[in-house]
């Protein structure tokens, strides 16, 4: 019974990891008044250049690298297209997100039978020893060591800086932050690209430490449930952990239920995270204090930027 438990501690972790990245990336672009959805084509751009990188040169920090130039390139398309020239933000990441989709299938395909030698695990002396928790927290792989201070380190730019300072007020009212002299427009270009690069680490995550494989669309709608989630934090990065683990927590189950022959259907199983992700963002409605940044209250009016 301990070493299910152990396991399920484990692969919460692992699954969790992922969405981290892509929730603390989406919820930085919405703090500035941007929903990014399109996270969801960075991260599978993140999966396929990461692997593909990964596996030509082996070159780990390398395929970082590539990744995040990758989900910059959607977050930049997604900011541009939306900001300088009008686009509908929600239709814009959706034709993102189908070309994200289409690019990796294509260029990956050559990808699917290949094995790559991706990021190993670093166990902490002692503490790696913890019983239940220590190899889940303390025998993992870099990127999901930085992923454990990721929401931290959100919370300390946006909330103890000068320039979460002004993040914020592009996400609340876009006139106070020109009316203190910040360039409005590159703070919100640069949100939504910092979006679609962390989103891609977590695809790297993804593709090249935790399932060491590539196959296309593997992140899953990952991009898409990370963006949900962040009304599950009410747009607070220390919530993540919450969130981000409660989707891995509901994956894991089903690793469990395997563990233990419990006769489920696969069907079932699958669908379990996403369902749960439901019903935690209905519970959260519930709620009527309001936390949404103001811009995002008016995604369906022009955007007009004062300069």
């Amino acid at each position: 019974m301990m070493s299910l438990i152990g396991d399920f501690i484990l692969n919460t972790i692992r699954s969790g990891t992922p969405i981290i990245y892509a929730l603390i990336g989406d919820l930085i672009g919405q703090r500035a008044g941007h929903i990014s959805l399109s996270v969801e084509g960075s991260m599978l751009m993140g999966c396929c250049l990461g692997y593909t990188t990964c596996y030509y040169t082996g070159n780990l920090p390398l395929a970082v690298i590539v990744s995040i130039l990758g989900g910059a390139l959607i977050g930049f398309l997604q900011a541009h297209l939306n900001i300088a020239c009008g686009a509908n933000m929600f239709a814009l990441a959706l034709a993102l997100n189908y070309f994200a989709t289409s690019v990796t299938t294509y260029f990956g395909s050559s990808m699917i039978s290949k094995s790559i030698k991706g990021f190993s695990k670093i166990a902490i002396p002692g503490l790696c020893k913890i019983p239940l928790i220590g190899n889940a927290l303390f025998n993992q792989d870099i990127l999901t060591y930085i992923s454990f201070i990721l929401p931290v380190l959100a919370y300390f730019v946006l909330y103890k800086t000068k320039l979460g300072l002004a993040v914020r007020s592009c996400g609340e009212v876009h006139q106070v932050a020109v009316a203190y002299g910040f360039d409005v427009k590159k703070l919100k270009y640069g949100a939504v690209i910092v979006a679609g690069m962390l989103a891609a680490v977590g695809g790297c995550q993804l593709s090249c430490a935790y399932t060491m494989t590539w196959t296309a669309e593997m992140s899953g709608g990952r991009g898409f449930i990370a963006s949900a989630l962040v009304i599950l934090c009410c747009w607070k990065p220390l919530r993540a952990y919450f969130a981000a683990y409660l989707f891995g927590a509901a994956q894991a189950l089903g690793i469990l239920f395997q563990l233990m022959g419990l006769p489920i259907p696969t069907n079932i199983v699958n669908m379990a995270p996403y369902v749960i992700t439901l019903i935690a963002l209905a519970i959260t409605a519930i709620n009527k204090t309001p936390m949404m940044p103001e811009e995002l209250k008016k995604i369906g009016r022009p955007l007009e930027i004062m300069n």
